[in-house]
């Protein structure tokens, strides 16, 4: 299949994804996988760049043209799709969405650089829930003292789930005062410390840089406004805490900060979500490699939320080492 067919094919998949929750973001992929069936200057564009190949495709695609809106360099594209997404939400007649399309055509033409820019970037859809499956996992383990360590940390949201406040079924736990206020599922979570806590990425972001928020809201479409709403003071609070991410491979970052913690009695937890797909074999090895020889020198577990590959759902999973 050539370029153009495969990244067709990915945008209609996204697309068909996104119908029901983000209808203007999905007619605006499916006209895009169009044009690329067509040819053109926007087929000619995407089809340049190496992401097009990737299953990821069109969450990049999409990202990229947000990111448009956001920064305002496309606002007759953020006229027209509030005016489709009103309409969208009314019922009424799909043409809003088509004009949509029309200004995301012009705007991706007009800012080539920053479409192909966007594809450069790792997908980074950091959403403050996820950490409940983290707070999942801890539960499970149980311990009263935890070293969090990250890898895949992004701008470092994960690494705050205890400044959050969490809403189960007939419990709440976490800082009562937060401004970030999510539902859980699972058991009451036991009381826990975390004494310490870091993370690594290839490409961090500073919650407290306007710049790298942006980024971060770019791979949310425009429609799901809950998801904005959590991200926005998720990022405030974490630019507050003064989260430290390190600039790092995963695998050299473990092996250099994987020894025991400084404090007696507490366990290291060593998490991960939306992360194993991205590393070749070597890099998997390496890790677990880390993670092994570490087991005999401190309590370890390992917490990690991910899927088999990009098409497949993820799962938590909880690996006690010692």
């Amino acid at each position: 299949m050539t370029a153009a067919g495969t990244g067709a094919a990915t945008l209609r998949t996204f697309a068909v994804r996104l119908r029901s929750s983000a209808p203007v973001s999905a007619r605006i992929l499916s006209e895009l996988a169009s044009e690329l069936d067509r040819g053109g200057p926007v087929s000619d564009l995407l089809c340049s760049h190496s992401a097009v190949h990737s299953p990821l495709f069109g969450v990049q695609a999409l990202a990229g043209v947000r990111l448009l809106m956001l920064s305002g360099r496309a606002p007759e594209l953020s006229q027209r799709f509030a005016s489709a997404h009103a309409a969208a939400m009314a019922g009424e007649s799909d043409s809003t969405a088509l004009l949509a399309w029309l200004a995301a055509r012009r705007a991706i033409v007009d800012n080539a650089g920053e479409i192909l820019a966007a594809l450069d970037r790792t997908v980074q859809q950091h959403q403050p829930k996820t950490a409940g499956w983290l707070l999942r996992g801890l539960t499970m383990i149980g311990a009263p003292k935890i070293r969090l360590l990250e890898l895949g940390a992004c701008a470092g949201l994960n690494l705050i789930l205890d400044r959050y406040r969490w809403f189960g079924l007939n419990w709440e736990w976490g800082d009562k005062d937060s401004p970030v206020r999510l539902a859980a599922t699972g058991p009451r979570p036991p009381e826990f410390e975390i004494v310490a806590r870091a993370g690594c990425d290839l490409q961090p972001r500073d919650p407290a840089d306007p710049k790298h928020a942006m980024i971060l809201h770019s791979f949310i479409p425009p429609e799901h406004d809950a998801l904005r709403w959590d991200l926005d003071d998720a990022i405030e609070l974490a630019g507050k805490v003064g989260v430290q991410v390190a600039r790092s491979p995963a695998g050299r970052w473990l092996r250099e900060n994987l020894v025991p913690p400084a404090e007696r009695g507490t366990y290291t937890v060593v998490w991960h979500s939306s992360f194993w797909p991205y590393l070749t074999e070597d890099e998997r090895h390496e890790i677990e490699s880390t993670l092994t020889a570490a087991a005999g020198s401190m309590p370890l577990a390992r917490v990690a939320y991910e899927a088999v590959d990009f098409r497949s759902n993820p799962r938590l999973t909880v690996t006690i080492y010692s």
